[in-house]
C-alpha cells in the first residue's frame, strides 16, 4: 500500500474528526466471525509453547526498549499507551505495568475501554479500543508486529476509526523491535479496516498520527512532519501531543522543515499551544555524526531570567528526533551552546526524553 493511499485515506478520515467521545457499544456487522482454519496458517509461520499457545511478543530488558523501562518497583515496568484526551487527540500516556512477558500485549490490552488501564489516565481521556476488545495474540518477526483482535474489535463509530489506527501503531512501535504494525480480526488479516475501509496494511509512524493539513500544500506533493506541541489540562498541568503535518515537500533539510513549522505554532483554532514564542527566528539546522544542530536567536531566551522554557527546548529535542534518525540534539543560540534551563544541561547535546506524560493527576 502505497503512502499516498494512506494519507489520501487519512485526510478524508480528517472531515469525521469530532470532540473526544466514548465509542459506541452498537455492533456495525450483524453476523458473527468464525476463525479461520489452522491450516491457514503458513507452515512455520508461528511457534508454539508446550501447551499448545502461540507465542506472543517476548520480554526485552526495559532499558533497550523505548518505551518500557523499569519503575522503582522492580516488580513493575513504565510504558507508554495511548489514549484520547479531552479535546480528541490520540496522546501518549505512562502507566506502570506488571514486569511480565508480553509487555507489549499488556500495553494494547489497557488501551481497551472499561479496562484497568483506562482507570490510571487522568480525568478527561479515554481510551481508544471499543469495550470488550481482547488481544488474543500478538507476533513480532522481523520488526513487524501481527496484532489479533477479537471481533469486539469492529465495534466502533466510524469517526473514530483514524483513532484506533493511531493508537495502535505508535503504541506498538514505541518498542525497538517493532517498526510495522498488521492487523488481523479473529485470526483473519485486514487490510483495510471494518467500518470505514481505511487501509492498514504495513501500518507504521510514516502514516502519521493527529493528521493535519498545512494551509499551503496541494495534495500529492506533501511530506509528513511530526511536532510536539502542548495540551492543557485545566488547572494539573500541561502534556505533551504529537501532530503529523502534510507540508511541502522538501526532503533537502527535513529537520529545518520541522523546527521552522514547530516554531509556527498550531493551526489556527486549534486547542493546543506551543511554549516557543512564534517570533522565535531558526538561524540554521543541520546533522552533524548523530546530532542535529540547531542554531535559534535569542528570542528563545525570553523566559526567565535569559533563559529557555524547559517545554519549549522538550518540543524541541521530542520533534527533530522524531523526524531523524538523530539520537541527540545541540541546542545553540546565536551559534553558541550555552542554553540554561530547568534540570537539564542544554549546554550538551542530549538525547530524547525518556519520560513523558506522566502523573498529571
Amino acid at each position: 500500500m502505497s503512502r499516498k493511499i494512506t494519507f489520501a485515506s487519512a485526510l478524508m478520515g480528517l472531515l469525521f474528526l469530532s470532540g473526544c467521545s466514548m465509542y459506541g457499544p452498537k455492533d456495525v456487522s450483524s453476523n458473527q466471525i468464525d476463525p479461520p482454519p489452522l491450516t491457514s496458517q503458513p507452515a512455520g509461520s508461528e511457534k508454539v509453547t508446550t501447551d499448545g499457545q502461540p507465542v506472543t511478543d517476548t520480554f526485552t530488558d526495559p532499558s533497550s526498549v523505548t518505551g518500557a523501562k523499569e519503575s522503582a518497583a522492580a516488580s513493575t515496568i513504565v510504558s507508554k499507551i495511548y489514549a484520547v484526551d479531552p479535546d480528541g487527540y490520540v496522546v501518549p500516556w505512562e502507566v506502570e505495568l506488571p514486569k511480565k512477558t508480553g509487555v507489549a500485549k499488556e500495553v494494547l490490552t489497557c488501551m481497551v475501554q472499561g479496562s484497568e488501564g483506562e482507570k490510571m489516565l487522568p480525568t478527561g481521556f479515554h481510551a481508544v479500543l471499543p469495550p470488550g476488545t481482547k488481544v488474543k495474540s500478538l507476533n513480532i518477526k522481523n520488526g513487524v508486529a501481527t496484532v489479533d483482535f477479537s471481533p469486539e474489535f469492529k465495534k466502533y463509530k466510524p469517526e473514530n476509526e483514524q483513532k484506533i489506527i493511531d493508537a495502535v501503531t505508535w503504541a506498538l512501535t514505541e518498542f525497538d523491535s517493532i517498526k510495522e504494525v498488521n492487523i488481523q480480526i479473529n485470526g483473519y488479516p485486514q487490510d483495510v479496516m471494518p467500518v470505514k475501509g481505511t487501509p492498514i496494511s504495513h501500518l507504521s509512524r510514516k502514516n502519521g498520527i493527529n493528521l493535519e493539513m498545512a494551509s499551503n500544500v496541494k495534495i500529492g506533493h506533501t511530506m509528513p512532519v511530526t511536532l510536539y506541541f502542548q495540551g492543557q489540562l485545566g488547572d494539573k498541568g500541561t502534556y505533551f501531543v504529537p501532530v503529523t503535518r502534510l507540508v511541502p515537500d522538501d526532503q533537502s533539510n527535513k529537520a529545518d522543515v520541522v523546527l521552522k513549522e514547530l516554531v509556527h505554532g498550531p493551526t489556527q483554532g486549534s486547542p493546543l499551544f506551543s511554549s516557543i514564542l512564534p517570533t522565535v527566528n531558526v538561524l540554521n539546522v543541520k546533522e552533524n555524526n548523530g546530532v542535529i544542530v540547531a542554531n535559534l536567536d535569542n528570542k528563545i531566551l525570553s523566559y526567565s531570567d535569559k533563559q529557555a522554557n524547559p517545554d519549549a527546548l522538550e518540543e524541541i529535542v521530542l520533534s527533530l528526533t522524531e523526524n531523524t534518525n538523530a539520537k541527540k540534539v545541540q541546542i545553540m543560540v546565536d551559534g553558541k551552546s550555552t542554553v540554561k534551563t530547568g534540570k537539564v544541561d542544554y549546554s550538551k547535546p542530549v538525547s530524547r526524553p525518556s519520560t513523558i506524560n506522566s502523573k498529571l493527576y
